[in-house]
């Protein structure tokens, strides 16, 4: 089930975030965004990432690079996008927005994620744009996905969304300070395709979409599950990159 804000908080997010407020590096004041002008041209970068895992490499200046390990063992997903890299201050505003309770921040950060030419045009090539579903039992606690959110926002003007097409079976453990093998044996047959949406996704290229990516297990067992259920291919896309 996915819960709602009520409509009054729903308008009320976005409005509050466009009155003057610090900015949320330098805490300068009046900000009229996130963060001051200043604060973005400092920290914003767009490195050359791996199509692959969508670590950054710098100095690789090919069309289409992937790093060694990509090459060797390549994912299931034809490529693999990142906004930016898990770091200052995108972190801190990422903690906001997911654990203290910032639902409106999605819009500026889907916003940011659009700027980017490599972003906007796999959201344009995306048949379907698909969330990371959070278990139930976390969806009831954290109240929203901002997976979801992300898809919302990026693919509003295309109506591209269907977030019950891939849908969590189990609410599995954390996977905070798990190696990428134990990740992958946590998720195991943590994401199914209901019967009624195999039809939506048969021979479509879908976007799968969340908020942080670290070791790609997540996007693997997501992207399995779509591929065995008739997805023609999978590409990923996330705001952060861990290192």
């Amino acid at each position: 089930m996915q819960l709602r804000w009520p409509a009054w908080l729903s308008r009320l997010a976005p409005a509050a975030l466009s009155l003057p407020s610090q900015c949320g590096a330098c805490r300068a004041w009046p900000c009229r965004d996130v963060l001051c002008q200043s604060c973005w041209q400092r920290f914003h970068h767009t490195p050359r990432r791996c199509t692959g895992c969508a670590l950054a490499l710098p100095g690789i200046a090919a069309e289409r690079p992937r790093c060694g390990q990509c090459l060797q063992h390549p994912p299931p997903w034809v490529q693999a996008h990142a906004w930016c890299d898990y770091s200052y201050p995108w972190q801190t505003l990422i903690t906001h927005w997911k654990l203290g309770q910032q639902p409106g921040l999605a819009r500026h950060l889907a916003g940011w994620m659009q700027q980017t030419p490599d972003i906007a045009q796999a959201v344009a090539q995306a048949e379907l744009l698909l969330p990371i579903p959070l278990s139930s039992e976390r969806l009831r606690t954290r109240g929203y996905n901002p997976a979801a959110q992300l898809v919302q926002h990026l693919g509003a003007a295309r109506h591209k969304q269907l977030l019950a097409a891939l849908v969590r079976t189990r609410d599995t453990p954390t996977q905070r300070g798990l190696t990428r093998a134990q990740r992958l044996r946590n998720l195991r047959q943590a994401f199914a395709v209901p019967q009624a949406h195999l039809a939506v996704i048969a021979g479509r290229h879908i976007l799968l979409v969340d908020d942080v990516m670290t070791t790609g297990a997540t996007f693997a067992s997501a992207s399995q599950c779509l591929l065995h259920a008739g997805a023609g291919s999978v590409s990923v896309l996330c705001l952060a990159r861990t290192a």
